[in-house]
């Protein structure tokens, strides 16, 4: 039997049937009763993509963790032939930080298996893992992993132990602080900008994204050094002293913000959650007193025998206020004074511009502007063209600014802007004061202007505080700080404004084209810019981190971009070509862009001479070009292409 072919036997069943089914007449028979119905197949779920765990309960008993959780497969379907499950395991010590870890694995037939793992019955299992430190007292967080075993099941997220009284709180550092910079957690992948594993996030029951706690359970509050796990303690990745691999530490990550005129290393509340009460610890304190714990150091109190617990006995919460929580002085220079702007207008005879404006107290006083000693407001002005403010000033863009001012019978002052361009019966005016506040570590800017209300605006100087949180500091700072809505950037960034060649490359220096190209740009790749926090490297940020509402290429300004070799040798670029090409720099990307009006060489010469602050300087006035982008490139379209 076993040598009939698969042809003979269907033969022979077809023949059965035949002679089942038919009458001796040659008819068909009647049908038969009905059989009962089959049992269904029973066979594994197929996993094809992915695993959902979810933890269901857990508890430390004496040496050992139990997890009891369950695990589906992307359908929804129980999984029932689980063998392998990974378990990260982090106690608190005696001075309550994180510091002891346990990395173990359960896997079915491998002979380095620890544990047991036991199913229950509907994709429900209980994982039962040694961890010597344990007690049924312990504090701790963890996560499970389970999956890439033998049943060609993919591994799950990474998914925390669910909050219970053994749980230890992570209390300083929330998850918003850190997608605020670095984007959606959950949309990176294994080329992250800011560490190779920024898609080593966990989730909760939920599926939701948890960051900090996640990341602590391996760079613990401990060095590995010193009994922790990984060589980085979260403090250390936080602060941005780091270890170099050699037992001593280097400056990267986030400590390169500092130096970029961006992030103030002592405006704890950019990553700490606002409210947070700050205690001293060995642990923050080394991350930048490296040398702290040295039986050597120079400081007048050798500290190599202190440990946490010993530190608030001389440091309390007074001690160390401005260097280590929000920057209280810069807060109250900024509060300071309030200026407002009352006008920007033509003089009678129309040769100058006038800038009038109001101060007052932090008590809301009036205060005379004339007779501010410690602050250096300035009024400036110039006159907006096609969107854009032309620059009747220095070189490079510089605004002109005042030499003289008046103090009014109503207490207002006015500044007088005596570099102003010819009068024009259709002038839009663009105007403001700006300066300095003096305090003891340094300036707070003032900025006030009327931007907003004649200039097209598409974002908020309070996104930029996300990440530059002590404004512009080292450049432009007095021009207008971020903390104050960051209008003023665009007096000097403007379309009008050319900049000579550096390094053999002409960049605009217009806000939009000069922010994407120092963000994400060419500008910056050429340059070798530290790269911007974004969730992975060449993809760029979310528009909405910097913008506010849609962005819609109809309402892009006309004017077109200068840039150019001098004074005398100008070109420019049509306004939205110049902001795509920042990062779409390839000839095809540059060839679709001029298909729909495009042009990245418009010859632009002087309109006329301006008698600036210091000198004559040219003028240009290009005639407006609109491209048509904004037909196929729709609001909806430019958010889905460029988002996280």
């Amino acid at each position: 039997m076993k040598n009939i072919t698969k042809y003979k036997v269907a033969l022979c069943v077809a023949a059965a049937m035949g002679l089942s089914a038919c009458g001796s007449d040659g008819k068909d028979g009647n049908d038969g009763a009905d059989g009962a119905p089959g049992a269904p197949g029973a066979s594994a779920p197929i996993v094809t993509t992915s695993g959902v765990a979810k933890v269901l309960d857990w508890q430390y008993g004496e040496g050992e963790i139990s997890v009891e959780f369950s695990v589906e497969n992307q359908d929804g379907i129980a999984i029932e032939d689980l063998d392998r499950v990974q378990l990260f395991s982090t106690l608190t010590n005696e001075f309550g930080m994180l510091a002891d870890t346990v990395d173990v694995t359960y896997f079915e037939g491998d002979e380095n298996s620890v544990g047991t793992l036991t199913h229950t019955g509907e994709g429900i299992y209980q994982l039962t893992m040694p961890h010597a430190a344990v007690t049924p007292e312990s504090m701790g967080v963890g996560y499970i992993r389970p999956g890439n075993g033998n049943n060609g099941m993919p591994r799950t997220m990474r998914v925390m132990l669910t909050k219970t009284d053994h749980y230890a709180q992570v209390t300083t550092t929330e998850d918003a602080k850190c997608v605020s910079c670095h984007g959606e957690f959950s949309a990176a992948t294994a080329n992250s900008a800011w560490g190779w594993h920024q898609h080593h996030y966990a989730l909760d029951n939920d599926q939701q994204a948890v960051i900090v706690e996640s990341c602590i359970t391996c760079h613990t509050q401990t060095e590995k050094q010193n009994g922790g796990w990984a060589n980085n303690t979260m403090a250390m990745i936080g602060h941005g002293t780091m270890s170099d691999g050699q037992g001593g530490r280097v400056s990267k990550g986030h400590a390169s913000l500092w130096t970029n005129y961006s992030m103030d290393m002592k405006r704890c509340s950019t990553c700490h959650q606002d409210d947070v009460v700050f205690t001293p610890s060995i642990n923050g304190c080394t991350t930048c007193h490296s040398d702290l714990l040295d039986a050597s150091s120079s400081a007048a109190i050798p500290h190599a025998g202190f440990t946490d617990g010993s530190c608030s006995n001389c440091h309390g919460e007074g001690t160390f206020a401005y260097q280590h929580q929000d920057g209280a002085e810069r807060d109250e220079a900024l509060n300071r004074y309030k200026f407002e702007l009352v006008s920007v207008a033509r003089s009678a005879d129309k040769a100058t511009i006038e800038v009038t404006a109001k101060a007052t107290d932090a008590d809301g006083k009036a205060v005379d502007i004339a007779s501010i000693s410690d602050a250096t407001p300035r009024g400036w002005a110039t006159v907006v063209k096609h969107g854009e403010a032309v620059l009747p000033g220095r070189d490079a863009g510089h605004v002109a600014r005042s030499i003289s001012g008046k103090t009014n019978a109503d207490g207002s002052y006015t500044y007088v802007i005596e570099h102003a361009m010819a009068y024009s019966a259709d002038e839009v005016l663009l105007g403001g004061v700006d300066g300095r506040i003096a305090y003891a570590a340094g300036n707070a800017p003032i900025s006030v202007s009327n931007v907003k209300d004649v200039r097209r605006t598409s974002s908020d100087g309070m996104k930029c505080l996300t990440c530059h949180t002590e404004g512009l500091q080292g450049h432009g700072g007095q021009r207008g700080g971020f903390d104050l809505g960051g209008d003023a950037c665009v007096q000097c960034h403007s379309a009008y404004n050319w900049e000579v060649a550096k390094n053999g490359e002409d960049y605009p220096m217009a806000w939009g084209p000069f922010v994407h190209n120092i963000h994400f740009g060419d500008y910056n790749q050429t340059r070798g810019l530290s790269k911007m926090p974004t969730t992975d490297k060449n993809k760029k940020v979310e528009c909405v981190a910097c913008h506010t509402g849609d962005i819609e290429l109809d309402n892009v300004a006309p004017a077109v971009v200068l840039t150019g070799v001098d004074e005398n040798n100008v070109y420019g670029i049509t306004p939205i070509a110049a902001n795509c090409v920042t990062c779409h720099t390839t000839d095809s990307a540059k060839m679709h862009m001029a298909n729909l009006g495009g042009d990245f060489n418009i010859p632009v010469t002087p309109a006329a001479v301006h008698q600036g602050e210091s000198g004559q300087y040219n003028l240009f006035d290009p005639a407006p070009v609109t491209e048509a982008c904004g037909v196929c490139h729709s609001p909806a379209q430019m958010a889905e292409a460029h988002q996280y």
